[in-house]
C-alpha cells in the first residue's frame, strides 16, 4: 500500500521535469548561457531553429559575440560587455545575429550575471528576443510616414501653384476695381464695382485660409515676438469689419480692462487673424443685437500680464453635440448653415492651430438661438514702448508722404504695371519699370533708387536671380538698397527662400493699396510725415479724450469707448470718418438729385454704425426723411431739394468739428 504514493510523487517530479525542459527548450524567445568570456554552455532548441546551427555546433567553444554581425560585433566589445561587468545586467538592446546561411536577424537581448555568495561574476544568462517582425512593422510606418510627407508636399506645392495661377489674374481683378472706384461712375456703376470688390475680396479669403491651414499643417508657422499696441490692434479689427455689422444693423462694442499694459511682446498678425476670424464669425452669424469684444486682465506679473480675450455674440448658436467638431477643419456646425452663410469651415480650426502654438486652447460656450461666446487665454510678456506696426497704416495716408521716392519696378506683366504704374503715380513716385531681371540689374547699377519692387517670376532672368545678383555688386549701397518681392505665391517656406535670395521683405498679389504704400513708406524711411500726424496726439492726449462734443447734436463719446482711452487710436478714428463723411456729401446728392431710393437706401445703411458713434440725431433724422420722400411714388421735389440741404448742413457740421478735433491733435 505505502509504495503507490512514493511511486505517483516519483511520476509527478518527472512530469514537472519534464514540462520545465520543454518550456526551456521550446519557449518563444531564445535562451543562452554563457562563460564570461563570452563561450556557449548551454542553449535552447528556439535560438538553434532561428540560427539554423546544430545544438554541438554551438557547445563546442562557439562564442556569442561569433554570431554578430559586424557592427553589432564591434558594440558588444565596446558597450555591451563593460556595461555588464559594471553593473551586472544589461536590459533591451539591439543586435543583429548571423545565422549559418548568412541570413541577418534583428534581436533584442537581456542578460543577468550570475555571481557566487561574495559577489564574484560566474557566468551570464542571457533572453534573445526575435524582433523581426517588429523591425519590418517599423520600416512599414517610416515608408507610410515618407509617403504621407511626400503627399504633403505634394499638396503643399499644388496648393502653392495654383495660389499663383489664381491670384495673378485676381491682382488684376482687384487692382483695376480699385482704379474704377477712383473715376467718375454712375451711381449703378457704384454698385457694380462694390459687389466686383466684395466678391474678389471673399475670394481672396477663402484662399488665404486654405493656405494658412495648410501652411500650418506642414509645420512652417512661427511665431514672432514683437512689441504692438494691443488696444490699436483690437480697433483696427473692429473697425476694418465695421462695414459689415452696419450693414446688418450690428452693434459692436469693444470693452478692454484698464489694466491691460500699453505695450504687449507677442506676435500680432497670428493673435490679430485670430480675432478677426471669431469676430467675423460672430458678424456672419447674427442677424439681430450685437457683438462684444473683451479683454481682461486675469493676473498681472512684473514682466507679464495673463489676459482673457472674449468675443461675445447674439446670433444663432450652436447646439451642444456640435461644439466639438466646430474645431475641426472643413467643419461647419450644420448643412443648412453651411448653404446659408457659405464659408470654408476652416476658420476655427485655423485659430486652433494658432492657440497651440501659444499652447492655449478655445472655449465655447453657446445656446442655440440665443448666441456664442468664444474666448481663449493668452500670456504675454509686456513690452516697453510699442514699435511702429509692420502691418499696413490704417486711416487714410498723406500721399504726400511718398512724393519724390525713386522706385524701379521689375515687372512684366502689362495689367500689373498699369495698377501699379497709376497707384505710385497719384503718390508722387517717381517710377521706372523694366520687363525682366536682366534689365533690373542694369539699372540699379546705373542709377540711384530709394527701392526695388521685384517681381519672382520674369522672363531671361526672374527675381531671385536678380536680387542675388544685386547684393552681390561690391558697393555698399547695393546692400542695403529695399528690395520687395511681388509674389501671387503663397508657397510654403517661401520667407526663407525670398531672405537668402536678400529680398527685404514681400508685398502679396493682390496687394491691399494701404499695405503697398505703407510697405514703401517704411523702407524709404518716408513714414514720419504720418507719425508726426499722430504724435503729438500722445502728447495732448488729455485735451483731445477731453474735448468730447463736436457740434450741438455730435459728440466724441461713442468714439472713446470704442478706442479704450487711446488717444492715437481716436485721432487715426477721428481721420477716417472724416474722409467717409466728405465722401458720403457727394453720395447722398447724387442719390438725391438721381431719385434713387436703392442707393439713398445703401449709403444710409453705411453710415448707421458712424451715425450711432456721433450720435448724430438730426442728421438720422434727415436721412429717415430723404428716405421716406424717394419711397414715395411721385416725391415733392421741394422736400427733397430741402431735405438734401439738412443732410449736406449736418454733414458739414461734423466735418468741420472732425477737422477741428484733429488740428488740436
Amino acid at each position: 500500500m505505502g509504495a503507490a504514493p512514493e511511486k505517483d510523487l516519483q511520476l509527478h517530479d518527472a512530469r514537472i521535469e519534464e514540462s520545465a525542459e520543454d518550456l526551456y527548450e521550446n519557449a518563444p524567445c531564445g535562451y543562452l548561457s554563457m562563460l564570461l568570456d563570452g563561450t556557449i554552455i548551454k542553449v535552447n532548441q528556439t535560438f538553434l531553429n532561428w540560427t539554423g546551427y546544430q545544438r554541438e555546433e554551438l557547445l563546442t567553444g562557439k562564442r556569442f559575440q561569433e554570431l554578430l554581425a559586424i557592427g553589432s560585433k564591434l558594440f558588444y566589445e565596446t558597450h555591451y560587455a563593460p556595461l555588464l561587468r559594471m553593473q551586472g545586467f544589461v536590459n533591451e538592446i539591439n543586435f543583429e545575429l548571423v545565422r549559418k546561411d548568412h541570413q541577418k536577424i534583428p534581436v533584442l537581448l537581456n542578460t543577468l550575471q550570475r555571481r557566487d555568495a561574495a559577489g564574484n561574476p560566474l557566468s551570464n544568462r542571457t533572453t534573445v528576443f526575435n524582433i523581426s517582425e517588429r523591425k519590418k512593422y517599423e520600416q512599414e510606418l517610416l515608408l507610410a510616414r515618407k509617403k504621407a510627407e511626400q503627399a504633403t508636399q505634394a499638396k503643399a506645392d499644388f496648393l502653392s501653384m495654383i495660389s499663383h495661377e489664381i491670384r495673378t489674374p485676381m491682382n488684376a481683378i482687384v487692382g483695376i476695381a480699385n482704379l474704377l472706384r477712383e473715376t467718375s461712375l454712375s451711381s449703378e456703376q457704384q454698385e457694380y464695382v462694390r459687389i466686383l470688390s466684395f466678391s474678389s475680396e471673399n475670394l481672396l479669403n477663402l484662399l488665404n485660409d486654405i493656405l494658412d491651414f495648410s501652411k500650418i499643417e506642414a509645420g512652417k508657422m512661427t511665431l514672432e515676438e514683437r512689441s504692438f499696441d494691443i488696444r490699436q490692434l483690437i480697433y483696427n479689427i473692429v473697425y476694418s469689419l465695421g462695414v459689415k455689422a452696419e450693414e446688418k444693423g450690428l452693434k459692436v462694442q469693444v470693452d478692454v480692462d484698464e489694466r491691460v499694459p500699453a505695450c504687449l511682446l507677442g506676435d500680432p498678425i497670428k493673435l490679430g487673424q485670430i480675432l478677426t476670424n471669431l469676430l467675423s464669425n460672430a458678424i456672419k452669424f447674427t442677424e439681430r443685437g450685437g457683438v462684444t469684444v473683451a479683454l481682461r486682465v486675469q493676473e498681472l506679473f512684473p514682466d507679464a500680464a495673463s489676459l482673457e480675450f472674449r468675443v461675445t455674440d447674439t446670433g444663432i448658436g450652436i447646439s451642444e453635440d456640435r461644439l466639438g467638431p466646430i474645431f475641426e477643419e472643413f467643419t461647419q456646425a450644420s448643412y443648412e448653415i453651411n448653404m446659408k452663410y457659405g464659408g470654408t469651415g476652416l476658420g476655427l480650426a485655423i485659430n486652433r492651430k494658432l492657440l497651440e502654438l501659444y499652447g492655449s486652447k478655445m472655449s465655447v460656450e453657446s445656446t442655440p438661438g440665443a448666441g456664442s461666446s468664444f474666448s481663449f487665454d493668452l500670456r504675454l510678456k509686456i513690452g516697453q514702448e510699442a514699435r511702429q506696426p509692420d502691418g499696413p497704416v490704417e486711416g487714410v495716408p498723406d500721399e504726400q508722404t511718398l512724393r519724390g521716392v525713386k522706385v524701379l519696378v521689375a515687372e512684366d506683366n502689362e495689367v500689373n504695371v498699369f495698377v501699379i504704374e497709376r497707384l505710385l503715380r497719384r503718390w508722387g513716385v517717381e517710377l521706372e519699370v523694366v520687363a525682366n531681371g536682366h534689365q533690373a540689374v542694369e539699372k540699379v547699377t546705373a542709377n540711384a533708387y530709394d527701392l526695388v519692387l521685384m517681381d519672382l517670376q520674369m522672363p531671361e532672368q526672374d527675381g531671385y536671380d536678380a536680387t542675388r545678383k544685386i547684393r552681390s555688386l561690391p558697393e555698399e549701397r547695393f546692400q542695403r538698397l529695399p528690395i520687395l518681392a511681388l509674389t501671387a505665391s503663397s508657397r510654403l517656406g517661401m520667407e526663407d527662400r525670398l531672405e537668402q535670395a536678400g529680398f527685404t521683405g514681400f508685398v502679396g498679389k493682390p496687394f491691399k493699396l494701404e499695405e503697398l504704400f505703407a510697405k514703401i513708406a517704411r523702407h524709404t524711411s518716408r513714414s514720419m510725415p504720418i507719425e508726426r500726424r499722430r504724435h503729438p496726439a500722445r502728447e495732448q492726449a488729455q485735451e483731445v479724450s477731453g474735448s468730447v462734443t463736436l457740434s450741438r447734436s455730435v459728440n466724441l463719446k461713442g468714439f472713446r469707448m470704442l478706442t479704450a482711452g487711446d488717444p492715437e487710436g481716436l485721432v487715426e478714428l477721428l481721420s477716417i470718418t472724416l474722409s467717409l463723411c466728405e465722401h458720403y456729401k457727394q453720395e447722398f446728392q447724387d442719390a438725391l438729385e438721381a431719385g434713387s431710393l436703392k442707393q439713398f437706401e445703401f449709403h444710409t445703411h453705411k453710415i448707421k454704425m458712424t451715425l450711432e458713434l456721433l450720435q448724430a440725431h438730426e442728421l438720422r433724422a434727415a436721412l429717415k426723411e430723404g428716405k421716406a420722400l424717394l419711397s414715395e411714388q411721385e416725391g415733392d421735389p421741394a422736400r427733397i431739394q430741402s431735405v438734401g440741404q439738412v443732410i449736406q448742413r449736418e454733414l458739414d457740421a461734423i466735418i468741420d468739428g472732425l477737422k477741428m478735433e484733429l488740428r488740436k491733435g
